[in-house]
């Protein structure tokens, strides 16, 4: 993931420091694991490996992609962590999971995995998984600018956060709450990395929606981190027929667009 992280707990446990320790461990373990770029990572032995054989993976790696397939099916291939495969044909569609074996074979021989889109998101719904395991109430937790709020914060109020303004990176647009929900924003001035999967080049505001960036609150950290890059790629339009149809994700939706040069909010 390569990113900036951060952990606040709100305990007065003893064994605080301990849990935040565990933490960051967890946290490393998977930065280690789904690392596109370091030659020496699993994700990067699949890649090298998978076009040739089915490679058999560990637990988390295999939960992950099987995962990411999965949001690939339900949005149509928006999000498609092979999109930024060179030359790649079948996109999400070559890989080939093997559940019972636990492995990962890749049917194009160009087809790569970059987890990008979706690493933070797990590793944030791991790190929770912990702390609501541990007993731990009270605490914040962000990787990148995904961001789970759990409980209240030291000063016995709910946790505060909010998006910045796309044109004015300094200014808070929208402040706003949050108790045991994640958000994440997703824009190319914040994740350059965003690529449209129907045209392999990276993304702009869709269609003629001018978005600068899309704001997702769910309680998932997966939900929030996924989909604010898929309904990017989407547009409003899109994604509104999407709500529709997924009531049961129960996600907020901000996006923000520029109009004549200004930021406005627009709620789904």
């Amino acid at each position: 993931m390569g990113t900036e992280v951060r952990v606040t707990v709100v305990s007065k446990s003893p064994g605080a420091a301990n849990y935040l320790k565990e933490a960051f461990s967890l946290i490393k373990k998977y930065d280690r694991m789904f690392n596109f770029y370091e030659k020496e990572s699993e994700l990067s032995f699949i890649n090298r490996r998978a076009m040739l054989e089915p490679v058999r993976v560990s637990s988390d790696m295999f939960e992950i992609i099987d995962k990411a397939v999965y949001y690939a099916e339900i949005t149509h291939g928006t999000f498609d962590v092979t999109a930024t495969s060179l030359q790649r044909k079948g996109g999400y569609g070559s890989i080939v999971l093997d559940k019972n074996e636990r492995t990962v074979y890749f049917k194009e021989p160009n087809a790569k995995i970059d987890l990008g889109g979706i690493a933070a998101g797990f590793c944030l719904d791991k790190v929770i998984e912990y702390f609501e395991d541990a007993g731990i109430e009270n605490f914040l937790v962000d990787i990148g600018g995904d961001v789970y709020a759990h409980g209240l914060n030291a000063a016995g109020r709910l946790w505060r956060v909010g998006i910045r303004n796309p044109l004015r990176h300094e200014e808070i647009i929208e402040p706003f709450n949050l108790k045991n929900r994640a958000v994440t924003t997703s824009g190319n001035y914040i994740k350059k990395h965003i690529v449209n999967p129907a045209s392999e080049s990276i993304a702009v505001s869709a269609e003629a929606d001018n978005i600068l960036s899309v704001t997702v609150i769910s309680g998932k950290a997966l939900d929030a981190d996924v989909f604010a890059t898929a309904f990017f790629v989407m547009g409003k339009d899109k994604t509104q027929d999407f709500l529709k149809q997924m009531p049961q994700m129960h996600m907020r939706v901000i996006f923000i667009v520029n109009e004549r040069g200004k930021p406005k909010l627009v709620r789904l």
